[in-house]
């Protein structure tokens, strides 16, 4: 299973590099603890970020979305996580639904809000929730 996150990482960031893209940097305080990400321009269709959970114990997470609704002010996007907990030696799967809201009439920072189960694969299932800041870089 560390294969596969290895692989999922090195195809994000090889993506990430080979299109010209803005990138966004992100902090959420969850209910699971706080998240540190960077990644692509989430006014893409399909965007990306790899995340870093700090905190007592450090993970890392790849996060793929599409975002369904794509408006000036607003994202609503769904995707999927993969990563790993820091405390945990298994790998989990995460189903995200957010809502990135960009009220300010410079639209490169907004304010984010997600939402989501993870299905780790050794240990049982969990809800996570949480808020955030985004900056894109353009």
């Amino acid at each position: 299973m560390k294969k596969v996150l290895v692989f999922s990482l090195v195809l994000f960031f090889a993506a990430i590099m080979h299109v010209n893209a803005q990138v966004s940097a992100g902090v959420y305080q969850s209910s699971s603890g706080t998240l540190v990400s960077i990644g692509t321009d989430v006014d893409n269709k399909i965007f990306g970020e790899a995340r870093l959970a700090t905190g007592r114990f450090v993970g890392f997470e790849g996060t793929f979305g599409y975002n369904f609704i794509q408006r000036d002010d607003v994202n609503f996007y769904s995707g999927f996580h993969l990563g790993t907990e820091g405390r945990r030696d298994g790998f989990y799967l995460g189903i995200p639904f957010g809502l990135l809201v960009k009220p300010f009439p410079v639209k490169n920072f907004g304010f984010m809000m997600e939402a989501s189960p993870i299905f780790p694969t050794e240990y049982g299932s969990f809800f996570r929730a949480g808020l955030g800041l985004k900056y894109t870089f353009r």
